[in-house]
C-alpha cells in the first residue's frame, strides 16, 4: 500500500529496523515533553522466570514500567503446573518490585477464554470488556492500585 497523501509524504507497508525506532524515539520524545513531572521514573521491564530444577521453563511473567504504572503483557505458566499458586506469586512478585521502584497501579488485559477470574482473584477490577470478537470472546482490561 503505496498513498501518496500529500505532496511531502507517502504512506508504506513496508519499514527498516531504523525506521521503527524513529517512530517510537519521536512519541517517548513527546509523552516526556507532554508529561512532566511524570518522566522522573519512565520506563523500565519487570520480568521474572519459573524454572524447573532440571532449567526447563515453567512460566514468567513479563511487565512494562511507564509513568509510575506497571503493564502487565505476558503471564504464562505452565499447564502441568497451574492450580499450584505459580501465576499468584508471580504476580506478588512484580507487584511487590513494583512498588519498591515507585509504581502506584497495575493493569493488564485478559480474553475471556484466558484468565480473567484468576486477575479478580488477585485483586483486581474490571474496568472495561471489550466485545465483537468471534464466538463471543471477550477483552477484559483489569486495574489494581498497589498505593
Amino acid at each position: 500500500m503505496n498513498d501518496p497523501m500529500h505532496d511531502e509524504l507517502v504512506m508504506l507497508t513496508e519499514w527498516t529496523d531504523d525506521e521503527t525506532k524513529a517512530v517510537c524515539e519521536g512519541l517517548i520524545a513527546y509523552n516526556r515533553r507532554s508529561s512532566r513531572p511524570l518522566d522522573e521514573q519512565w520506563s523500565d521491564t519487570i520480568n521474572l522466570i519459573l524454572k524447573t530444577k532440571e532449567g526447563r521453563v515453567a512460566g514468567g511473567i513479563m511487565c512494562n514500567m511507564f509513568m509510575y504504572s506497571l503493564y502487565i503483557d505476558v503471564l504464562w505458566v505452565d499447564e502441568k503446573y497451574r492450580g499450584q499458586n505459580y501465576g499468584s506469586k508471580l504476580i506478588a512478585g512484580v507487584e511487590q518490585i513494583a512498588k519498591e521502584k515507585g509504581c502506584l497501579l497495575v493493569d493488564t488485559c485478559t480474553y475471556s477464554y484466558q484468565a480473567p477470574d484468576f486477575y479478580v482473584k488477585c485483586g483486581y477490577e474490571i474496568y472495561g470488556i471489550l466485545e465483537g470478537f468471534p464466538e463471543g470472546i471477550k477483552k477484559y482490561q483489569l486495574k489494581k492500585q498497589l498505593v
